[in-house]
């Protein structure tokens, strides 16, 4: 059976947002070569590309043409345009939001764009989160803040005056669930005339105010409140100011997409229509119950009263703004980003509303490490990678071709991360099933801006001052082959994992402002706290080798099928649903998973089945419904496996505590290369399944690896040099197959399965064929650019960072730049079918070029690259371009106190940013630089 019959195939969806296409540095492809061996094809979008900060919106046409094209020079395929606060000394160049000036600066760009084969994308508004100087107090973003007032009986009381507050409500609370709504007997000055009648009364006050939160970092003319998310109609006001731009702009000079920030740092819980709302969609009065929303009544009362109001917020979110939003952008003839994360809303459904989820990484950056290589701080972080996730998750479930991600923001301290940090982060994010990278980013900076030019206050600088950004290139290539096969063909996952969000809602560790906020980053304060067994579980299918999606309520309902006894999404299928650790569930969602089990699915319960609903009313009554949906499933469990195993319909309902014998019962096969630190994520089309590995341990990997699936025929692929071609295939246990791989620390592959025969160029492997030669001899070392002065050349016998050099000392301990490394040697006697070359320590990228022939650019360990024709008998000319990073140069301008912090800018702690005490970083060729002899073969022969 091929490929594709094991797979729905995709709708057509989005396939015209990847139509721009262009000219791809991959080795040239022979006619006579099986197309499985060809690089998928390279759209816009496989490339990286970048946000890009406008300061002050100080654009001019010139200026996004030389920027446009030097990123494209740079291998970006698009940009995200994003007006912040401007520059001091060039407030005269700020063009204000949405004026007819800043208007054509827009259209310029998305012309170049389109000639360059790039594509353009844009925030609405300036900042972040949405608003601006047309938002009013009524369409402003609100906070309502529950207060419980002391009364005696006979005695009055007096509402706490809040700053800018309204009083939405005053209630008494009585013996046997007496109410008097009080709010109309409140004076002006916030004292109450009404007496209590007797012992046993509260008072409760709900208050709203606006949060007072503001466009953050606004840019010229984007300066004003933030929008209520929550209200589509106060929404709608808003997109008003931008119908009249986009739809009088040709179609083709229009943005790619619309993009929505994060919620990160976003304080609102309440819109004017919410008590409407509640009682509309729970069907009881929300003012009547403040007792148990401000936490004041029975633990169990307060659960369910808090997951009615999270719920019904998240409603008005996911209907009043973002279904609302991205129907509006799509009349306007663009598609939409979004990023669900940090809001309180279940971020599966708001994902899985835009065309293009987006998720984001934030932090420093981990990789894993060889002897001899710089240490990472902290180990991998598979928490935030199993919440990036759930924007992939959602991607896959409701078919949609790309998920986005917001990449290296403060992947290090400012001047400091390497491009071996960012190939680590982005290797993780494409794990966790990120296709579509935007970097965190470069900001606009004219070219009579000195040095460091304009910068961002919270990114890796991904802009032409850094000093690594002439081998950013090769960085960049290297990305858009992984994202070629990322974004081709559909999702091969095994697992639905069901996200209890019920659970979630009725639990308060990590809430604030009553509400839950999904955050991406710090996910062990809602998750790991609230949900222990659900964590544990997706935990253990990622490190046990079980490629799963994560899948909401609304998902399951709506963009989930059965088909020949599989799980059916709107872009691939799915061995089994797994339930796990969930306590609450409503029963329309237990019978919907039932239907889909007498339909013919596996479902596995992982602990017990759910015994409980969301939300109180008719809890009685709908708890008896999910009971009578579970009982029959709820059985003695085989003392062999401990499991409980009950046949519906044509499918199966599995219910145990051991999640790996449930879905070895389940027949859902597990990778088990991540037992030696592999971590993989699959892709299928209707010929070949593909999988992308990342050798995640700190050790190197030579031998036979399993793969879960069949296959006649490999093809193996290096995205870091573009190599290609077919590998030895074995047979494995129950049907699985077994791939030869030969993987340092951190290193990445494709592995292609076919299930027929393929011609093509044999895989070769390079293994050491003897003792490694150390290069000896006088290096010249002369330096080629950078600053802030650059030292006189040198002569080196040993080879040694910078700052460690005799001669002009303070120069090479502030440098920041590239120096070149010449070495004469002559080639080894010892017989060796190649040689490689291995550079050591480098800090911390370096061109490679032997006789004039150049051998590439290596910007990760381990920085080794084969010589082949170009090493020849006697006399050779080693030529080592090394660039390090612009820390040194910036420590010696705040030593000197020179005034180039000229915008806002402040450090990874969010403090004043100072440089000046830093010590200078190791830079240069550290080496030891060996020759080292190889033995090729074909590879596992």
């Amino acid at each position: 059976m091929g490929y594709g019959r094991r797979a729905v195939m995709v709708c057509a969806g989005l396939a015209a947002m990847g139509a721009a296409s262009a000219a791809f540095s991959a080795p040239s492809t022979s006619t006579r070569q099986d197309p499985a061996l060809d690089w998928p094809e390279v759209r816009r979008e496989a490339r990286p590309w970048t946000r890009w900060w406008w300061l002050g919106s100080a654009v001019n046409e010139a200026e996004i043409t030389r920027h446009l094209e030097q990123f494209r020079q740079a291998g970006i395929g698009g940009v995200e345009i994003s007006p912040i606060y401007g520059a001091q000394g060039a407030e005269s160049r700020a063009i204000p939001y949405l004026s007819p000036r800043w208007v054509e600066m827009l259209r310029h760009t998305t012309r170049e764009g389109a000639r360059l084969g790039m594509g353009v994308d844009m925030i609405l508004g300036t900042g972040w989160p949405y608003g601006g100087p047309t938002v009013s107090r009524d369409d402003a973003a609100a906070q309502a803040v529950v207060q419980r007032l002391q009364v005696e009986p006979g005695g009055t009381a007096t509402v706490p005056a809040i700053r800018n507050a309204r009083l939405q409500a005053l209630v008494a609370y009585g013996p046997e669930g007496r109410t008097e709504d009080l709010t109309r007997q409140v004076d002006s000055r916030g004292r109450l005339t009404w007496k209590a009648p007797g012992e046993g009364w509260s008072l409760y006050a709900l208050q709203v105010k606006p949060t007072g939160q503001q466009v953050k970092r606004a840019g010229p003319g984007g300066e004003g409140n933030v929008l209520d998310h929550y209200s589509g109609p106060a929404l709608q006001r808003w997109l008003g100011n931008f119908t009249p731009v986009l739809s009088g702009m040709p179609s083709a000079e229009r943005p790619r997409a619309l993009f929505n920030d994060s919620f990160e740092a976003f304080g609102s819980n309440w819109t004017s229509s919410l008590p409407a709302e509640f009682q509309r969609r729970r069907g009881y009065d929300l003012l009547k119950v403040l007792p148990a929303l401000g936490g004041h009544d029975t633990p169990e009362r307060v659960a369910r009263v808090r997951s009615d109001y999270r719920h019904t917020v998240s409603d008005l979110l996911l209907e009043g703004f973002t279904r609302r939003w991205a129907g509006w952008a799509r009349g306007q003839g663009c598609v939409t980003r979004n990023q669900a994360h940090g809001s309180p809303g279940n971020v599966l459904d708001l994902y899985a509303a835009a065309d293009i989820p987006e998720t984001e990484m934030f932090g420093e950056g981990r990789r894993p490490v060889a002897p001899g290589t710089p240490a990472p701080a902290v180990d991998e972080r598979v928490d935030d990678l199993l919440t990036c996730k759930m924007a992939s998750s959602a991607a896959h479930v409701a078919g949609k071709p790309y998920t986005s991600s917001e990449s290296m923001t403060w992947l290090g301290e400012h001047f400091r991360v390497p491009l071996a940090d960012v190939k680590d982060q982005a290797d993780q994010l494409f794990l966790s099933g990120v296709n579509h990278l935007f970097y965190h980013g470069t900001p606009f900076s004219p070219a009579d801006a000195e040095w460091p030019g304009w910068l961002f206050y919270a990114s890796t600088h991904f802009a032409p001052t850094n000093t690594w950004w002439r081998d950013f290139p090769a960085l960049n290539a290297y990305f858009t082959r992984c994202q070629s096969f990322l974004q081709a063909g559909r999702p091969d996952n095994d697992v639905l994992l069901y996200f209890p969000i019920w659970d979630l809602w009725s639990k308060d560790e990590g809430s604030r402002d009553l509400l839950q906020p999904l955050t991406v980053h710090n996910a062990e304060d809602w998750r790991g706290k609230n949900l222990p067994e659900f964590n544990r579980v997706a935990h253990r299918l990622w490190e046990r080798g079980y490629g799963f999606d994560y899948v909401s309520d609304g998902l399951v309902e709506g963009s989930v099928m059965t088909s020949d006894g599989r799980l059916v999404g709107r872009s691939g299928t799915y061995r089994v649903l797994v339930v796990a650790g969930c306590r609450t569930m409503p029963p329309d969602t237990f019978e919907r998973i039932v239907r889909l089990a007498r339909e013919g699915a596996t479902v596995v319960v992982v602990g017990e089945l759910p015994r409980d609903v969301p939300g109180l009313h008719e809890a009685d009554a709908r708890i008896a419904r999910l009971r009578a949906a579970t009982l029959p499933l709820d059985k003695p469990r085989a003392r062999d496996w401990s499991i409980a195993e009950t046949r519906v319909g044509s499918g199966l309902v599995l219910v145990g505590n051991d999640l790996e014998r449930l879905l070895e019962r389940a027949r859902v096969p597990r990778e088990r290369m991540t037992d030696r630190g592999l971590r993989f994520i699959r892709r299928i089309d209707e010929e070949h399944r593909d999988y992308f590995l990342v050798n995640r341990s700190a050790k190197a990997i030579e031998s036979w690896v399993p793969l879960a699936t069949p296959g006649e025929t490999a093809v193996l692929f290096d995205p870091m040099s573009g190599r290609r071609g077919l590998t030895p295939l074995r047979r494995g246990p129950a049907g699985s197959s077994e791939v030869y791989l030969r993987m340092e620390p951190g290193e990445s592959r494709m592995v292609r399965l076919l299930e027929r025969s393929a011609k093509g160029p044999a895989w070769s492997e390079a293994r050491p064929g003897g003792e490694s030669e150390l290069l000896r001899g006088e290096w010249q070392v002369e330096f080629l650019e950078g600053g802030p002065v650059r030292p006189q050349p040198l002569t080196l016998t040993d080879l040694k960072s910078w700052i460690e050099l005799p001669g002009e000392t303070a120069a090479l301990r502030s440098f920041s730049g590239t120096a070149r490394y010449r070495l004469r040697f002559r080639k080894p006697d010892a017989k060796a079918d190649d040689w490689q070359l291995d550079l050591g320590d480098v800090r911390n990228s370096a061109r490679v070029r032997l006789n004039g022939r150049d051998l590439g650019t290596l910007v990760a360990p381990p920085y080794r690259v084969s010589l082949g024709e170009a090493l020849r008998s006697g006399e050779n000319l080693l030529e080592v371009e090394v660039t390090n990073l612009m820390a040194n140069r910036i420590a010696e301008m705040d030593r000197q106190k020179q005034p180039w912090q000229k915008f806002f800018f402040v450090n990874i702690d969010y403090k004043k940013f100072d440089a000046s005490t830093w010590q200078p970083l190791p830079s240069g060729l550290l080496g030891p630089v060996r020759l080292l002899p190889l033995a090729k073969s074909t590879a596992g022969f």
